[in-house]
């Protein structure tokens, strides 16, 4: 009989000892960079830090197309529900050319808490830390990001802003002060090391006057806000430590920042985002069978249905 007990004890603990070597090694195959992933058509999904605060799940749609990958953020401000509510709605799509890169909440505990601020402050103002910093809680999930930007052709950061940019003042609403309805660029161009040049602006414009002609009511269409982030007189010299500034500046990506106002409805708000959203996407040159539709009502009903309503 203790013949017998030692065996099973000692065969319990092999099997505890494969269990623990196959955890380990799924555990530290997460934290690599996501680059030997590529290739495989269809739809992938990844889950980074899981059963923490700071969990991140990243979709990978690829087409069987070769063409440009596309990444989006979401829920970087977790005040900001539009931005994540929006980017949630690009994790399954049928990518037919190119590939989307889906980070629906980035900043999980900032969301959790309904506020701007995550663990370690405003994530969007840490993206100056040297790549691979382990100085804060947060510097994992900004790390993460930064090897998601590497591998992309096009950035978008989903956001809600308070009231309408615009150029001049029109009103305490709406003046250049505010962030709402536009797509924030860092630059109008950007000169890089082979002498070509990425023409921000312009890739910005195209993308507004496509979403502007799917919104009716134009007080709700879309304007480029060029911050002029690198310039000495820049009013916003803040954006110098943001996640587009890194993409742009440090790995030359075409990267927008995509607001819609906080002065609307949830389900408008959301609307306006996918209708930049997918105009970013024909803009980029990917090809998906079907874009998430752009009405206010559709999305409604979505989350009806979602609820079981």
């Amino acid at each position: 009989m203790a013949d017998h007990r030692r065996i099973l004890i000692l065969t319990l603990s092999v099997f505890a000892l494969i269990f623990l070597i196959l955890f380990i090694a799924d555990t530290l195959s997460e934290e690599k960079n996501i680059t030997a992933d590529k290739g495989a058509s269809g739809i992938q999904v990844k889950r980074f830090f899981a059963g923490t605060p700071q969990e991140v799940t990243v979709y990978f749609l690829r087409g069987r197309e070769e063409g440009p990958t596309l990444l989006i953020f979401g829920g970087i401000h977790g005040d900001e529900k539009g931005g994540y509510l929006a980017a949630d709605r690009y994790t399954n799509l049928n990518v037919r050319k190119g590939s989307l890169v889906v980070v629906p909440r980035l900043n999980l505990s900032a969301i959790r808490k309904e506020r701007r601020e995550g663990i370690d402050g405003d994530m969007n103002r840490l993206f100056h830390l040297p790549d691979d910093s382990r100085a804060l809680q947060d510097s994992k999930v900004v790390n993460l990001a930064k090897s998601l930007i590497k591998d992309a052709d096009y950035v978008l950061n989903v956001h809600q802003g308070d009231g309408f940019y615009s150029p001049r003042w029109v009103s305490h609403k709406r003046n250049p002060s505010k962030w709402g309805q536009c797509n924030v660029i860092d630059a109008s161009s950007f000169d890089l090391p082979n002498g070509q040049r990425l023409e921000l602006e312009g890739f910005a414009k195209a993308v507004a006057a496509r979403a502007n002609r799917k919104i009716e009511d134009s007080r709700y269409h879309f304007l480029v806000n060029n911050t002029n982030t690198a310039a000495g007189q820049s009013r916003h010299k803040e954006q110098r430590k943001s996640l587009t500034y890194y993409a742009l500046s440090r790995h030359n990506k075409v990267a927008l920042g995509l607001e819609a106002t906080k002065n609307c409805s949830l389900p408008e708000a959301v609307a306006f985002l996918t209708a930049v959203i997918n105009s970013a996407i024909e803009e980029a040159g990917l090809s998906v069978a079907q874009l998430p539709s752009e009405s206010p009502y559709h999305i409604r009903a979505e989350w009806q249905m979602a609820k079981g309503e």
